[in-house]
């Protein structure tokens, strides 16, 4: 089990060329391997819950459920958002299939994922990601940051970050996967 706490937002469409650009050379922290390509599996919920999310990448299924939302963050002239708490459990799944029944509702998201990585401690860090997503034939891309460690220290790198970063958050882009999902794509 992991728990962390997290900021995220969606946009619609192609990532600007300006923040993919900051996000390479003017974005705090250390790049964090090379930018990734792959598919994640999302399992389409029945109802609207915006607490859990469940998905299948590279070989596992992954189980996040959100604690609590912890507090508002205002980033100055770059807008605002939310820190929240999650848990994250890991399954160990050699194919979907091997998971879950065959008429079982999963959306497809193709990502193109950076990553940067802050260190606050021996045992704490901060990722900052920035994803160019793909998913039923839509364009959206996502800027977030998870952190192994407090709220507190999480809010701190929003707002280094946001002093540096050319794109505004408004409090409508503000969210997690299950709530992007849910309420944008399905």
């Amino acid at each position: 089990m992991l728990r962390t706490v997290e900021m995220r937002w969606f946009k619609r469409g192609e990532i600007p060329a300006v923040m993919n650009q900051w996000f390479k050379q003017g974005c705090p922290g250390e790049v964090l391997g090379e930018a990734e390509t792959r598919t994640d599996w999302y399992l389409q919920p029945i109802a609207p819950c915006d607490d859990l999310n469940i998905k299948f990448r590279q070989g596992r299924i992954e189980v996040k459920w959100r604690e609590k939302q912890l507090t508002t963050v205002d980033l100055d002239s770059q807008g605002e958002g939310i820190i929240e708490q999650w848990v994250k459990w890991l399954c160990e799944a050699e194919s979907l299939q091997d998971f879950c029944p065959q008429d079982s509702a999963w959306v497809a998201v193709e990502k193109a994922r950076s990553q940067r990585q802050w260190e606050l401690s021996a045992d704490a860090f901060c990722n900052v990601e920035l994803t160019q997503l793909k998913v039923k034939d839509q364009n959206w891309w996502t800027f977030g940051l998870e952190s192994t460690g407090d709220a507190e220290s999480l809010s701190e790198i929003a707002q280094a970050v946001s002093q540096t970063c050319p794109e505004r958050f408004t409090p409508a882009d503000a969210a997690a996967y299950p709530y992007w999902l849910t309420h944008k794509i399905c």
